[in-house]
C-alpha cells in the first residue's frame, strides 16, 4: 500500500467559491456533498496540492445537479482554465460543459465519468470494475464456492443508478458470481439481480434500508431458516453497509451472530474500526489523496507539456468519445491487513488537522 503523504496549508470550508491566486491560472473544482465530507476532504486534498504549484483554484460543493450547473457556470464565467468535475449524475451535465468547450476550457472527469459529452478531455478514477472483481473474488475464497454443495442466498445493494461508477463496480462482481448463480450454488430469493433492480439514489443509506425492507418482505427471509436465511449482502457506498447491518438488528431482531456476510465499499475509519470490532468483515481501500494528487499531476502536464500522456489504450467511452483515462488500483482491507491501513490513515491525519467539519 503507498499512500501520498504531504504537508497541507490551512484552507477554508467550502460553502462558496474557493478562489486563490486570482492572477494564476484558476482551476475549478465542483464536486458533489455528500457522503459524510467524504468530497470536502478529497476536495481540499486537490486544492492543496494545486495551490502548493501556484495555481488558483475554485472549489464548490453541490447538493443537486441544479447547483452543480450553476456552481460550473459560475467558474466558467470567472475565467477558470481547467474544470476538475465529479458529476452528481453522470449524463447531467453535456449542456454546461459545452459552454465551457466553446471557451477553450480542459474539462477533467473526477472519479465519475461524465457521460455524453464531447468537452470531456481527460478521466482520472480507480479501477473500479477491478473492484467488484475483487470484492466477489472474496466472497468465492471466503465462502469455497469451487467447492460447495450447498446454496447460499444474496441479495444485491448497489450505487446509483445514474452513476456510472456503480455500474462498473456491480458488472465487475457479476463477471465473477454469474457461473455460481447459473450453477444454483448461489441464489437470490427476491429475485432483484439486475444492476437497474438494485440501485439506490445518490447511494443513500435510507433508501437503501427501504430497498432491504422491500427485499425481506417479498423474500420472506428467516434468521434460523435453512433454505431462506440470508448469508451475503454483497453492498456498496460508504454508508449503506452500516445502514443495513442497523436495520436488520432493531428491525429484525438480527443478533450479530445470525447478521449476513455484508460486504463493504470505500473503506473509511468508522470502516476500518469496524473491521477491527467484527461488525463488518471487509471493504475496498481506494485511497483519495492518491486519486487528488493525480489530478494534479494531470493538471501540470497539460500546462507545462501542453499534452497528457496516459498509459497505452487507458481510455473509457463516455457515449461520445474515448476519453484519455488514468487508472488507479483498489485493495481488498478485512481482519488481516486493518492495522496496516489503520497506522496509514492516522500518519494522513497529522496532515489534515487544518479541516474544520
Amino acid at each position: 500500500m503507498k499512500i501520498i503523504k504531504k504537508a497541507v496549508a490551512c484552507l477554508a470550508v467550502c460553502g462558496s467559491i474557493f478562489l486563490s491566486s486570482a492572477e494564476a491560472e484558476i482551476i475549478g473544482i465542483s464536486f458533489p456533498n455528500y457522503a459524510k465530507n467524504s468530497w470536502l476532504i478529497q476536495g481540499q486534498f486537490l486544492q492543496n496540492y494545486l495551490e502548493e504549484d501556484g495555481y488558483g483554484v475554485s472549489f464548490m460543493l453541490a447538493d443537486n445537479v441544479r447547483n452543480q450547473k450553476s456552481d460550473i457556470r459560475a467558474m466558467i464565467d470567472s475565467g477558470c482554465d481547467v474544470l476538475v468535475v465529479a458529476a452528481i449524475e453522470d449524463k447531467a451535465l453535456s449542456e454546461v460543459l459545452t459552454e465551457a468547450k466553446k471557451k477553450n476550457i480542459t474539462v477533467i472527469a473526477y472519479d465519475k465519468l461524465i457521460m455524453n459529452s464531447d468537452a470531456v478531455d481527460y478521466y482520472v478514477t480507480f479501477d473500479h470494475y477491478s473492484e467488484g472483481v475483487k470484492r466477489a473474488q472474496y466472497l468465492v475464497d471466503k465462502f469455497n464456492l469451487n467447492e460447495r454443495k450447498s446454496r447460499l442466498n444474496v441479495e444485491f445493494f448497489s450505487g446509483a443508478l445514474s452513476d456510472n461508477v456503480a455500474r462498473d463496480i456491480y458488472n465487475g462482481e457479476m463477471s465473477v458470481l454469474d457461473p455460481y448463480f447459473e450453477s444454483g450454488i448461489l441464489g437470490c430469493l427476491s429475485f432483484e439481480t439486475d444492476f437497474e433492480q438494485t440501485t439506490a439514489r445518490h447511494w443513500n443509506s435510507t433508501a437503501a434500508q427501504r430497498r432491504l425492507r422491500h427485499v425481506i418482505s417479498l423474500s420472506q427471509y428467516q434468521r434460523r431458516s435453512k433454505n431462506k436465511k440470508l448469508d451475503i449482502i454483497i453492498s456498496s457506498g460508504n454508508e449503506i453497509p452500516g445502514a443495513l447491518v442497523k436495520t436488520l438488528t432493531r428491525e429484525y431482531g438480527y443478533k450479530k451472530k445470525d447478521l449476513p456476510f455484508i460486504t463493504g465499499q470505500d473503506c473509511s475509519e468508522d470502516s476500518f474500526s469496524q473491521i477491527q470490532q467484527g461488525q463488518l468483515p471487509m471493504c475496498v481501500f481506494k485511497d483519495p489523496q492518491t486519486l487528488a494528487y493525480m489530478t494534479k499531476v494531470v493538471v501540470d502536464r497539460i500546462y507545462n507539456k501542453g499534452i497528457v500522456t496516459f498509459p497505452e489504450n487507458s481510455s473509457y467511452f463516455n457515449g461520445v468519445d474515448d476519453i484519455p483515462t488514468y487508472v488507479l488500483p483498489v485493495s481488498v482491507v478485512d481482519s488481516s491487513n486493518v492495522e496496516n491501513y489503520v497506522t496509514a490513515v492516522q500518519e494522513e491525519k497529522k496532515d489534515l488537522s487544518f479541516i474544520r467539519l
